[in-house]
């Protein structure tokens, strides 16, 4: 055994090459199964490369320097490790980083008061002001009854608590609810109750991402109340708003792939990734630095025992997913020549709680081989076969290719997401560890099977399997994908 130093990164090599081809018994694959398992559940450096990120690169939103920063420090880990990886250039729409937010809010006799607040993404730098209206939870039915007050105003809106998974998605769906309904009664901008208590704000795209039509705004649930308690008081209260924010146009980001090449099946590919931007409000941490560390490691740990899958593995770490999965999107596009040879497409997107089990995404063929890889585990998985939009196995779905999402337990998740408090010590590195290990040890084991039957899927067949049969419409609309889908510039065109 010997070290290797490159940076803070020390690796005990031990020289056992292990070339994974139909001329090696069961007996010995499973022994490499374990053995690589086992080095993930032991990686230190895991857990030192997402400190490392959080800590000195911290939020890493898409053009940022922190960004561009974090992707030539990821590229060089895959390097020193001896694994080839490059740097994937493509073009972001528009750039947006966020900067401040100032609000007053006066009424009559002595209410005066500066609550705090964020702009969501893309709201414009100026400065706002009219008077503030309260409808409720933000239904049909409040809009109607205030309907003359809203027009030029700014509305705000309480919502739920959001404590997991689902309460993400509930709060998505509930603010493209709402901007429809502002547009409609011609509101002059949008004010949301922060969904997290204790002071918490976060950042998250609107149901148009790129193409904001009214400024957008996040306020700390203990302000928006006391808001809410004056104007049942019948206080009338006006608003000024002053925002300042980095913007420009169309620029240039890059995603980080990694590549392990395979032997008999070099020609098929895995791809499984995770996405190295975050929001700027904490330091990316369960957003997602905790499984790009995880890819750094699953990558790493296959180097160092030498292990040579029988069908390639790309290991990506996205860009520009927080805005609209750009990066995903681009290595599609990139690589459109060659996606029949893509056999399988992971994310990894949930967090740092356990792992248990995968979002087959409409794909019952696909479920069908997954359960019966992870049968054949140490874990104790549940599968659901349910279409997830809202990271990067989007594009992958739409085209066609079989793709998985974890399923992770809420953990810290939820409460933490796109907020201040998305920082290191938030992570559960024991659990981020077994994590690793399971994920590493099924995608081994997929990438050396016999054979995959699973074809793409043809327009027709993803317009019936993922869309239509789960009702995915709205959900299209909520992240802005919908009309990309239906005039063919996103998605499969056949």
């Amino acid at each position: 055994m010997f070290a290797l130093d490159f940076g803070k990164h020390y690796v005990m090599l031990t020289v056992v090459f292990f070339f994974l081809s139909t001329g090696i018994s069961n007996s010995q694959i499973e022994t490499i199964y374990s053995q690589y398992r086992t080095s993930l559940n032991q990686d230190s450096c895991l857990i030192s490369d997402l400190q490392y990120l959080c800590d000195h690169y911290g939020g890493r939103v898409t053009g940022s320097n922190a960004n561009l920063a974090s992707v030539d420090w990821a590229r060089d880990i895959f390097n020193a490790a001896g694994i080839q990886a490059d740097k994937d250039a493509f073009r972001m729409p528009t750039l947006w980083l966020g900067g401040t937010t100032k609000m007053q809010i006066t009424g009559k006799n002595t209410v005066d008061f500066s609550p705090q607040a964020v702009s969501k993404y893309k709201t414009q730098s100026g400065k706002f002001s009219g008077e503030l209206v309260s409808v409720g939870e933000g239904d049909s039915l409040s809009f109607a009854e205030n309907a003359t007050k809203i027009k030029n105003a700014f509305i705000l809106v309480e919502t739920d608590l959001c404590l997991d998974i689902n309460g993400l998605f509930a709060e998505y769906k509930h603010a493209t609810e709402v901007e429809l309904l502002a547009e409609q009664y011609k509101a002059a901008g949008i004010i949301f109750m922060a969904s997290r208590p204790k002071g918490l704000l976060y950042r998250f795209i609107s149901s148009k991402t790129t193409e904001l039509s009214r400024p957008q705004f996040v306020m700390v649930r203990e302000d928006a109340k006391r808001c809410i308690r004056l104007l049942e008081d019948a206080e009338k209260l006006d608003i000024r708003i002053t925002t300042q924010h980095q913007e420009g146009d169309a620029f240039e980001s890059y995603n980080v792939i990694a590549e392990i090449p395979g032997s008999d099946l070099a020609d098929e590919v895995i791809v499984i990734g995770a996405h190295l931007d975050s929001w700027a409000l904490g330091t990316g941490a369960n957003d997602n630095g905790c499984n790009v560390a995880m890819m750094l490691s699953l990558a790493r740990q296959m180097k160092v025992l030498a292990i040579q899958p029988r069908r390639t593995i790309r290991f990506a770490l996205w860009n520009g997913e927080e805005q609209g999965y750009f990066g995903s999107l681009a290595y599609v596009q990139q690589n459109s020549t060659s996606l029949d040879d893509h056999r399988l497409a992971i994310s990894i997107d949930i967090g740092s709680g356990e792992i248990t089990g995968f979002f087959t995404n409409g794909r019952k063929d696909l479920y069908d081989i997954v359960d019966n890889i992870t049968q054949r585990m140490q874990d104790s998985l549940v599968h659901l076969n349910i279409p997830i939009v809202g990271t990067d196995n989007y594009d992958f779905m739409m085209e066609g290719i079989p793709n998985l999402v974890g399923i992770h337990k809420p953990q810290l998740y939820g409460i933490n997401y796109h907020a201040s408090s998305d920082t290191f010590d938030k992570v559960d590195t024991t659990q981020l560890k077994k994590n690793s290990g399971m994920i590493g040890e099924f995608i081994l084991r997929y990438a050396n099977q016999d054979s995959i039957d699973l074809p793409r899927l043809t327009r027709k067949e993803i317009q019936q399997r993922v869309i239509d049969d789960h009702d995915l419409d709205f959900t299209l609309q909520m992240f802005n994908v919908w009309e990309s889908w239906k005039n063919r510039e996103r998605g499969r065109v056949d």
